[in-house]
């Protein structure tokens, strides 16, 4: 643990200004009082630790994905260096509930993304449900922490940065007392009335530019229905600009909005990309009802299916075509019945994994990226309806 610290401060102290710099990130400091403590946080970029790390003094743990312990030499130095708390994508992990409490009753604190997900539209999406319960269970204190400007700043859907302003800073401290009168449930109230961020009402009430270059691309990992002609797997994104098949085309702006291309253009469906995301997820329910029971949804080749073992070992069980009915989930020759799926999650901007009677599965692109959202979102349906659209 000394180790830990001498580490997290080093780094803190050489390379915080800098990645401040780099993010336009506006860090509050923390007056949190003694600890331990477990903090919650909205979550939108990958550096999201090291960015929350400048507000607080002390050192802390974070709980991170289980794939980036499957990164060779990278994952011994975060493990050796930082000691990260492994959680399972779309799990709800008891053994990563189990090494939280115990990591906080040995005084150390420990940081927690209460959605587990970075948002595609721009607004802080659901909290695990246990995540009440849990923060009872540590007998700590509770930290909500709210990142602002953070979408915009890096879009999960893009694998590019904007230089615009972020801000961060703690939201609320409850006690143990405090925690103790009341449920899991009122606590998950708690947090998620802290944490929640909508990236475009803040930009209609407090505009700011978020300059970079290809501003639209990658927007076809989170939006995948057409409004104009209602089809799915053929929105194609080059530079700022977002167009269909079928004539559509949008640019997206420094501010993140919607604008026509051309003077000629109509105007835009939506004005931003959770208003069309919003409409996506009532066309999904149209869209499944119209399908046969083994009629295929989505599918895509050349999708790797990465078996997860023990100790984060893993192996390419299958390179093939994946697709996905209401009945099932398939890669090349391989099928999993969706019944048989326990959890689904995604990874970065558009790989999967699932779990299957306690076994983990990584679904990865072998060439050209797919849009695991789409199999995802199509997953989540199926499981709220029994099967049934």
């Amino acid at each position: 643990m000394v180790r830990h610290r001498q580490v997290y401060g080093f780094l803190k102290a050489t390379l915080g200004g800098i990645i401040s710099s780099i993010y336009g990130f506006h860090p509050e400091k923390a007056k949190v009082g003694k600890g331990p403590f477990l903090i919650t946080a909205n979550h939108n970029g990958d550096l999201d630790p090291a960015l929350i790390a400048l507000s607080f003094p002390e050192h802390m743990y974070f709980v991170a994905s289980e794939h980036i312990f499957r990164k060779g030499f990278a994952s011994w130095l975060l493990t050796y260096f930082f000691a990260p708390i492994a959680r399972v994508k779309g799990m709800t992990d008891a053994t990563a509930a189990l090494s939280i409490i115990r990591t906080i009753r040995k005084k150390a604190n420990v940081c927690l993304f209460a959605e587990g997900n970075r948002s595609y539209n721009g607004v802080t999406g659901p909290i695990f449900p246990a995540t009440g319960k849990l923060a009872k269970a540590t007998g700590a204190s509770l930290v909500t922490y709210r990142f602002e400007g953070g979408y915009l700043t890096t879009p999960r859907w893009s694998h590019s940065t904007r230089k615009g302003r972020m801000r961060g800073y703690v939201v609320n401290v409850y006690t143990p007392e405090q925690l103790k009168q009341m449920t899991p449930e009122e606590v998950n109230d708690r947090i998620r009335e802290d944490i929640m961020e909508d990236a475009f009402d803040r930009q209609l009430t407090m505009p700011y530019r978020y300059k970079g270059r290809d501003l639209a691309k990658g927007l076809e990992n989170a939006l995948y229905f057409c409004p104009k002609c209602g089809r799915t797997g053929t929105l194609r994104s080059e530079g700022d600009a977002f167009c269909c098949d079928c004539g559509l085309r949008v640019r997206f702006t420094e501010t993140g909005f919607f604008e026509k291309v051309s003077p000629d253009d109509p105007e835009p469906p939506f004005r931003t990309v959770r208003d069309w995301d919003f409409w996506q997820d009532r066309r999904i329910v149209e869209y499944a009802n119209g399908l046969g029971d083994d009629e295929t949804a989505y599918s895509d080749e050349n999708v790797k299916l990465i078996a997860i073992g023990e100790k984060h070992r893993s192996r390419v069980a299958q390179i093939g075509r994946l697709s996905i009915s209401k009945r099932a989930m398939s890669v090349g020759d391989l099928s999993f019945p969706l019944s048989s799926i326990s959890s689904m999650g995604l990874m970065g901007t558009y790989k999967m994994m699932f779990s299957v009677d306690g076994k983990s599965y990584e679904l990865r692109a072998a060439k050209t990226p797919y849009c695991g959202r789409k199999y995802f979102t199509f997953f989540e349906l199926m499981k709220r309806n029994g099967g049934q659209s």
